[in-house]
């Protein structure tokens, strides 16, 4: 998988290239750039299969920004993207419709390789991924069709939601691949999604849906970039 990093901290930036390299051999580094714009002018670079970008680049285009301008140019497959802060909300506010998977995780998680190689795979996927420490014993508001879903089927969908693929949520549940699928078709149709839908990616949709409303029920304002680079 051919890989881009935009970090404007140089330490991370190197050892998270470092990191990837000697962790994760299908991974291979095409560039390291502290900036959208130095990044956007590496011509020779682009198309990718994945950006993994910081959200906040400091001065120019933020992550999102970045990432949206490779998406409609077709110049790459998936974003990851990298904050500080726990505001997954940032996914919500990017149109479903944008040709990429995306991925949201914590700066201080990507010492879990295991984390990042889901994140990295469910964005060259089309999915959306959120860091695990960001969906745990969150719970659906009352009005959202989350709130139908049975136990089992909000933690198969928690699962979804940190990237995790079928065959793997069946060896962590201890069941079958044909039931996760069965399961999953069922929180397809009880969310009210159209699996058969052009340019929409009925997992990402689920995933995005989980986000929104459980974000709401913590009181946590889906609007929330500008809240992350004010922060950062």
């Amino acid at each position: 998988m051919r890989v881009i990093v935009v970090e404007d901290e140089p330490l991370f930036r190197e050892l998270l290239c470092t990191g990837l390299t000697v962790a994760m051999n299908d991974v291979e580094i095409v560039g390291s750039f502290s900036s959208a714009d130095e990044a956007l002018a590496a011509t020779d670079c682009w198309p990718v299969d994945v950006l993994l970008t910081d959200i906040d680049l400091g001065t120019g285009d933020d992550g999102v920004a970045l990432g949206l301008r490779a998406a409609t140019a077709h110049l790459v497959k998936g974003v990851v993207l990298l904050s500080n802060f726990a505001m997954p909300a940032v996914l919500v506010d990017i149109p479903s419709t944008t040709p990429v998977g995306w991925a949201y995780l914590l700066k201080t998680s990507v010492s879990n390789l295991d984390q990042v190689r889901r994140a990295i795979r469910g964005a060259l996927d089309g999915e959306l991924v959120v860091d695990q420490a960001l969906t745990r014993e969150l719970r659906p508001v009352n009005t959202s069709p989350l709130a139908g879903l049975t136990t089992r089927q909000l933690e198969l969908l928690a699962l979804m939601a940190n990237g995790w693929s079928n065959q793997l949520i069946a060896q962590r549940l201890y069941i079958s691949v044909r039931t996760v699928e069965s399961t999953v078709s069922s929180i397809i149709r009880n969310l009210g999604i159209d699996p058969q839908a052009k340019h929409i990616n009925a997992r990402a949709a689920c995933v995005a849906m989980f986000l929104r409303d459980t974000i709401r029920h913590r009181g946590i304002s889906p609007t929330t970039r500008a809240q992350v680079l004010d922060t950062e």
